[in-house]
């Protein structure tokens, strides 16, 4: 069913059949209640929420954003030893909120980085074969459908760190 839903999304998404139902959202209440109810899905245990005392309100789609941070946390919890911590932490930059998800994983081979977000893509390395290849294609299609970014930093043997942005949810005037 996953796969399925993989690929109808995919389809979607390029043809631009996805709207979002962006509201002010509270990343901090947010991710606490996520890992809360991911925690019978996912290794939750593992996932630490560092996040500051105060973060400004994103405007985000709430169930396009619990994709975007399922698909990030599990290939992190998946692709790093049982016993590391997956570290999700967030700051304020101009007018957008940068999400950081870091594993102690074995890494990106430097070849393959440039090739992630792409549709159907599997790096050389990976020691799992499960999937299509098109969760981190869907992940940067919905970051980039709320106005954000999305990349990858790696080094091999020390693990990655995807970072996303999210545009800071505007004031509404009455």
């Amino acid at each position: 069913n996953a796969m399925i839903q993989d690929l109808v999304d995919m389809a979607r998404l390029q043809a631009g059949q996805i709207k979002l139902d962006r509201v002010p959202t509270d990343l901090c209440h947010y991710l606490s209640d996520l890992k809360g109810r991911l925690s019978g899905v996912l290794e939750m245990q593992r996932v630490s929420l560092q996040l500051p005392e105060v973060l400004p309100t994103v405007s985000a789609d709430r169930s396009r954003l619990e994709r975007i941070f399922t698909n990030l946390l599990s290939n992190a919890l998946k692709y790093s030893p049982p016993d590391t911590e997956v570290l999700v932490t967030a700051e304020r930059i101009d007018s957008q909120v940068r999400v950081l998800v870091s594993d102690r994983g074995e890494g990106i081979a430097p070849d393959d980085l440039p090739h992630l977000f792409q549709r159907f893509y599997r790096a050389k390395g990976t020691r799992k074969a499960e999937g299509l290849g098109l969760g981190l294609y869907i992940t940067k299609m919905l970051v980039e459908a709320h106005g954000g970014n999305i990349w990858v930093e790696s080094e091999l043997g020390k693990g990655s760190t995807f970072s996303f942005t999210l545009p800071i949810a505007v004031a509404m005037k009455t």
